[in-house]
Order: C-alpha cells, then sequence, then structure tokens
C-alpha cells in the first residue's frame, strides 16, 4: 500500500502549527462518513462488466446526505443517475466521482497524496469557474477510489471529501439557537422560500433579514451577487447550509468548502463576520434545531496558489486512514450469485476479444434437444455455458448402466431399477448445475420412416411440430438416420434453424440446415439439410441388425468434439443479422454450412452444398404434400419405405441412370496403335 497522505485529516491538521489569538475559538468541523447500500456495488459490477470494461474512467456519482443529525452520505444504485428530479425529497444531493481500478494491485500502489491533489485541484476549477455556484450540490465533493473483485463480489474502496486545508476558522461567539434570532414567523418564511428552491439548490443558500424582520431567500447565486451590489443598509445577510453535523457546536464538513468558496469570490467579506444558519432538522419541523455560527477568518494567505493544499481522505471505523472492504458473497443469494459469475465469464469475452458479441440473444434463445443420449448431454453442457436460459430434451429412452460414463447429466442413482427417463433426469439435473436454468423433459419418441408401428401415432407428430415451432433452435442428436427425417421435415415447415450432429467411429458431421433467403432477389440459394446429399429414403436401421450395429459405436472424445461444434456452430450463427450463406462472417468468425472432422488423422473440413430440389426431407413437394393431406402422407410414409423417392421423383432419376443406353465404341474409334499385348 503507498503512503498514506500526510494531508489527510478530518480537522485543521495544521493547528499545531499556525499561531491563533487566545482568545479566538478554532472552528472544527465534523467530517462526513460514507454509507454504501449493497444495491450500488452491484450497480458497480453491471457498469464494469458491462460498460468501462478495461477502462479506468472517472464516471460521475451523485450522493445523499441530510440534516437530520446524520454525519453520513450514502450512496445506492441511483447514485449513478445524472439528474435527480425528486423536488419532495428530503435529502440533499452532492456531486463526484468514482474511479474504478482494473487490480487490486493499481489499486494499492496509486499515490494517494497525488491523487488527493487531483480530486482537489477538479474542485478547485469548478470554485475558480464559478460552476460550483451555479450549482452548490458541487460544494460537497467526494471521491471514490475503489476495485471490485467480480468473482468473489469483495469491493476495497476509500472515500475522499477533498477540501481545503486552509485559511483558518474561529468562531466570533459561542453558537446559538436560531430560535433565539429568528422569530416564528421567519422560520416559516424561510421553509417557505426553501421549498420554492430546486433541490440541487437546498444544500447551499443565502437568506437576507431586511430592517422590518422580513426574510428573503435566495439562491447561493443571487446571494453573492446581492452583496456585491448591495448598498442597502440595514439588511442582514446568512450563509445557509444543510448540516448534517450531529455535534451540537461544530459545523459539518460542507461549510468548509461553503466558506471558501464565499471568500475566494467575495475578498471583501475576508475581513467580515460571516453569519453562517446551519440548517438542521427538517421542514416539516420547521428546522427548529438549526444553530447559527458567527465565524471570522484568521488567516488569508492560503488563497495564493502555491499556498493551496488539500485534506479529506476518510478513516475508517478504527479512527485509521486506511481503505474499507465489503464481502456481499455471503450476503447474495446462492441462485443470483451464481447467475452473475456464469455471466461474468461470458462478458469478459467482450472486454478485449469480441467487443461485437451479442450475448443477449444467446440466452434468450429457447433450445429443443431432440435425444438426450451422449451427443444431447454434451449440447446441453455447452448451451449453460454459454448462458443459454431455456433448453427442452426430448426423448423416450431410460438412463441404463452404460450411460453415466459417457452421458454427462447422469448418475449411477439414475440407472437404478431401469426406471428413469432420459429426458427427465437431464432437465433435473440441468436446474441443479444453474438454478436459473428452466429446463424441460419430453417423454416422447419420435416417428420414423419405414417403421409401421407408429402409423397411428400422429399425435406425437402434432406434439413434435408444434415443440418446433415454439423454439428457436433445434438439435437433432438422435443416433439414427430415420429418426432425424421428421424433425428435419418439420424445421423446414416452420423456418427454424437446424444443427445435426451425427457420427461414426472415428469421424463426425455437424451440419446447420438451410433456412429462407432472406432477400431471393440477391440470387442467394438455400443451403441444404442433412439428407440433400441422399438419393435413398431413411428406412428401419434397427431391423435385422446386430448389437454392436444398433449401438453407437465410437471413440469416446468424437462425441464430445461434435456436440462442442454444434454449440459454437449455433453461437456463431445467430451474431449474423440477415446473411444465412454458407462461410459467413460473424464476430466470432466464418460460419460454416457443416463441418466434417476425421479423428482418425486429426483432419477437418467445412464443405457446402445448395437445397436439392427432390430432397426426401426439405424439398417443397414433400412439405407440401405434408400440408394439403397429413394423414395420408404420414400413412404411406411410415408403411412405405420407397414413399418419399417416389413422391420426390428420386426413384424416376435412378431408374433414368439405370435404363441409359450403353454406348458401343466401334474399332474404327480406336487408333491403330498395335495389339494391347504389343502395347503394355
Amino acid at each position: 500500500m503507498a503512503s498514506l497522505p500526510e494531508t489527510a485529516s478530518t480537522t485543521n491538521n495544521e493547528d499545531s502549527k499556525t499561531s491563533v489569538k487566545n482568545d479566538e475559538i478554532l472552528l472544527r468541523f465534523e467530517p462526513l462518513s460514507s454509507c454504501l447500500d449493497p444495491n450500488f456495488w452491484f450497480k458497480v459490477c453491471q457498469l464494469k462488466l458491462e460498460v468501462d470494461k478495461l477502462d479506468e474512467v472517472h464516471r460521475p456519482l451523485i450522493g445523499y446526505y441530510t440534516s437530520n443529525n446524520n454525519p453520513f452520505m450514502s450512496f445506492d444504485c441511483s447514485s449513478f443517475n445524472q439528474e435527480v428530479n425528486d423536488e419532495t425529497s428530503l435529502k440533499y444531493i452532492a456531486r463526484g466521482y468514482c474511479l474504478n481500478k482494473n487490480t487490486i494491485e493499481s489499486f494499492k500502489i496509486c499515490d494517494k497524496n497525488e491523487l488527493l491533489k487531483e480530486f482537489g485541484e477538479r474542485l478547485l476549477d469548478d470554485f475558480r469557474s464559478g460552476k460550483a455556484i451555479e450549482d452548490p450540490s458541487i460544494i460537497p465533493a467526494f471521491h471514490v477510489l475503489m476495485y471490485t473483485d467480480l468473482k468473489r463480489y469483495i469491493f476495497y474502496y476509500w472515500f475522499a471529501f477533498p477540501s481545503f486545508s486552509g485559511p483558518k476558522y474561529c468562531l466570533n461567539d459561542v453558537p446559538t439557537l436560531l430560535k433565539n434570532t429568528f422569530s416564528p414567523t421567519q422560520f416559516d418564511l424561510l421553509v417557505f422560500g426553501f421549498k420554492n428552491l430546486k433541490i440541487d439548490q437546498r444544500g447551499f443558500f443565502g437568506v437576507v433579514s431586511s430592517q422590518e424582520g422580513n426574510l428573503t431567500v435566495m439562491t447561493l447565486k443571487e446571494y453573492i451577487d446581492f452583496f456585491k451590489n448591495n448598498t442597502e443598509i440595514g439588511s442582514v445577510g446568512y450563509l445557509v447550509f444543510a448540516d448534517p453535523s450531529d455535534l451540537l457546536n461544530n459545523p459539518g464538513w460542507p461549510l468548509r468548502n461553503l466558506l471558501y468558496l464565499i471568500l475566494f469570490h467575495c475578498p471583501s467579506m475576508r475581513t467580515s463576520i460571516l453569519r453562517v444558519i446551519a440548517l438542521r432538522g427538517s421542514p416539516t419541523t420547521t428546522f427548529s434545531a438549526s444553530m447559527l455560527f458567527n465565524i471570522k477568518v484568521s488567516s488569508e494567505n492560503i488563497f495564493k496558489q502555491d499556498a493551496i493544499k488539500y485534506v479529506g481522505w476518510e478513516k475508517n471505523a478504527k479512527g485509521i486512514f486506511c481503505p474499507k472492504y465489503v464481502d456481499l458473497s455471503r450476503t447474495m443469494d446462492s441462485t443470483k450469485q451464481a447467475k452473475e459469475s456464469v455471466d461474468l465469464n461470458l462478458k469478459l469475452m467482450k472486454w478485449r476479444i469480441a467487443p461485437d458479441l451479442n450475448l443477449e440473444i444467446v440466452a434468450q434463445s429457447k433450445c429443443l434437444i431432440i435425444g438426450a443420449g451422449t451427443l444431447g448431454c454434451c449440447v446441453a453442457r455447452n448451451l449453460l455455458a454459454w448462458g443459454v436460459r431455456n433448453i427442452t430434451f426430448i426423448d423416450s429412452g431410460k438412463v441404463s448402466y452404460s450411460n453415466p460414463v459417457r452421458q454427462s447429466l447422469y448418475r449411477h442413482s439414475h440407472c437404478i431399477n431401469s426406471n428413469t427417463y432420459k429426458a427427465i433426469a437431464a432437465a433435473d439435473v440441468l436446474r441443479e448445475i444453474h438454478p436459473e436454468i428452466n429446463s424441460t423433459g419430453v417423454v416422447m419418441s419420435i416417428p420414423m420412416p419405414g417403421h409401421a408401428a407408429n402409423i397411428d401415432d400422429h399425435k406425437n407428430v402434432d406434439l413434435l411440430s408444434k415443440l418446433i415451432e415454439d423454439n428457436d433452435i433445434i438439435f437433432l442428436l438422435t443416433d439414427s438416420r430415420e429418426s432425424r427425417w421428421l424433425p428435419t421435415m418439420l424445421s423446414t415447415l416452420h423456418n427454424k434453424l437446424a444443427i445435426t450432429a451425427a457420427l461414426g467411429f472415428e469421424s463426425y458431421l455437424v451440419i446447420r440446415h438451410g433456412v429462407k433467403v432472406p432477400d431471393v432477389s440477391t440470387g442467394e440459394q438455400k443451403l441444404g439439410c442433412y439428407f440433400c446429399n441422399d438419393v435413398t429414403a431413411p428406412g428401419n436401421s434397427l431391423a435385422d441388425r446386430t448389437l454392436d450395429q444398433q449401438c453407437t459405436v465410437t471413440r469416446p472424445g468424437v462425441s464430445n468434439i461434435a456436440g462442442a461444434l454444434a454449440v459454437e456452430l449455433f453461437v456463431s450463427y445467430i451474431q449474423l443479422k440477415s446473411n444465412v450463406l454458407a462461410n459467413a462472417k460473424s464476430c466470432l468468425g466464418i460460419v460454416p454450412h457443416s463441418i466434417r472432422g476425421f479423428i482418425s488423422d486429426f483432419q477437418q473440413i467445412i464443405p457446402f452444398t445448395s437445397s436439392f430440389f427432390q430432397c426426401i426431407a426439405c424439398s417443397t413437394i414433400v412439405i407440401n404434400d405434408f400440408l394439403n393431406k397429413k394423414e395420408e402422407f404420414l400413412n404411406n410414409v411410415f408403411t412405405n419405405p420407397n414413399y418419399l423417392e417416389d413422391l420426390t421423383g428420386l426413384t424416376s432419376l435412378k431408374n433414368e441412370f439405370e435404363n441409359m443406353e450403353n454406348f458401343e465404341i466401334d474399332d474404327s474409334d480406336i487408333e491403330d496403335s498395335g495389339t494391347y499385348s504389343e502395347r503394355v
């Protein structure tokens, strides 16, 4: 920690260095102390994460204090507002700044004496320019140096209420209650005039009493102008300030700056007795506890530039000049703390690496995960890490003993009695991991082409269609080709982004299905779906298969790679505003159409294809047939493995290839260059 400021003081530190006449009573001021509401720190966190980031800026603040025997300046989340419009408030306002350091080291090593000098010179500039006269809320200035530990919710801070070390002020006589001087009528006039002042003028103003006892309340600027130009004999002027002091004969710290401002702009008053009303109480009590101080200046040379020194660092509860700290981690709701901590890591990306990253659109996306197996678990965990708050699982399977080691959302307890559905367990575990998540599990089987058992399963078709329509992103993570067909077709119908991840033993495919091109006049073509490169319809892949053919047999790391890529592809894609082309550029880099990887030689390629007009899943003819004769269409798909090929014309296309004429090559067309055996 840097050395403590030599000029820091709560009273006039130079008392022992400056002689004072024996009959004079040195005026001492009660210092202000800071009082911060926890919501102040939450606002500090928000601004540091989302606005200031790595910038160490002097951010304007507003502090609040009262004249009810309470020598504290309070701060809350509203302190960061630039304006205060509540004219009915009984609080007075003060304007200052906060400086939030990036590291605890920079907080410790910065020169506190130089910093206080910087604060004081800023205040002096406002005094010299007259800005503080126009806006008296500048007079009780403050600055706060802070460091925020955003991970642990620990905050280090040190307030300074800068003021001038001189001149010396003395009491001309013993302070008295104002009611010994003012009549009840004058108190009423004081309250009336006070209420007519704007809130930023109420902390410091002037009062003029005529020979007849009439009382006029005026702003500080009006008061100074009045006495500079006044030739009227018999009028008595009083400086008035809202006094937070709870000491009978010691005014509060704000008076120190007010006196300096008045004497700076009105040199003639330096030899006069200053009548000062310390406003105490509230309008409802007609300020009946107010005190009257008669003050004179003991020395004047302090107004010279080279003689100006500053004081004002706040002491801690033990009376020592040092920073304070507050630990809010224990007082925070654990759920809220988890949410803030998750958001912290994401928002830090915006500080340097990806300032244009739109995290809000990621968090608000509703994600539907079809298949809660190895890929589904991996995708869900990565979505959580990106701050996604809405996840729905679809699966009809139950957790088995082989699952927990490969599928990260399941535990051994889920396997007992084989009675726990994957979709339900996955949703429950997500909420355990992150209580703020909105996760739901839907137990249902996906109707599939070539599976005659699905012929009457139209209810699940409708449910799946509704789920796809209600979500923004569809992840197709099932373990068979035919189970991906219906979600692909329905995603096309509702124009939803679908991302498929498919695994081989040592290879993977991650592909984003094409969506409608926003502007067809550009000539852009819609990208293909998972089925666009196929010329055969999906069939029953589970019939007459051995165990190794029924299970997804793959190297364990392949699913983690594919699942992570699927989520990264989704996050990159939704950063795009309108460009849906392959390899479009977002703030996170390119957004490929598909990613194919091969673990055997650790290579990866990003090919792309346009949509196929005869695709058995996303073509117009398939969508229209579903819309026009839904039940008949589904019955045909479930019972006739060739229906989709016949519908889209793939059957005819294949027949054309098979029936192509075989061209025979005439011997005369071959160059006479010897016999084959000779050429060999």
